[in-house]
């Protein structure tokens, strides 16, 4: 999943005028502070780039986690022998964790075409 050719540009931030206004819309609507989810979306410019954000926040959150695995995996069948891997329970475990981060990657790239 690195290095993907059909990323998307990084969108542009919002004016700091235009984050003050929203801000200051915030504080006049709420008496205590704005309830944090409020208040992050209208720093991020919005629940579109909240969103998005997010979900690139997990694709490469899976990535490195699917990165990870795949090494452990790689080390762990070095150091066993040929006839053990098939019934070794931690490169089972590390093929597990693998899998699962493999295909929730793709979920969340596939979503986002």
């Amino acid at each position: 999943m690195t290095g993907s050719a059909g990323a998307q540009p990084r969108p542009f931030p919002a004016p700091l005028a235009l984050i003050s206004h929203r801000l200051d819309e915030l504080e006049r609507r709420h008496d205590d502070t704005p309830p944090r989810g409020v208040l992050r979306t209208a720093l991020l410019d919005g629940t579109d780039r909240h969103a998005t954000l997010a979900r690139a926040a997990m694709l490469r959150l899976h990535d490195r986690l699917a990165a990870e695995a795949r090494q452990g995996a790689a080390q762990r069948r070095r150091t066993l022998p040929a006839d053990r891997t098939a019934g070794d329970a931690w490169l089972s475990r590390l093929a597990a964790a693998l899998a699962y981060h493999r295909n929730a990657a793709s979920i969340l790239f596939l979503a986002e075409a």
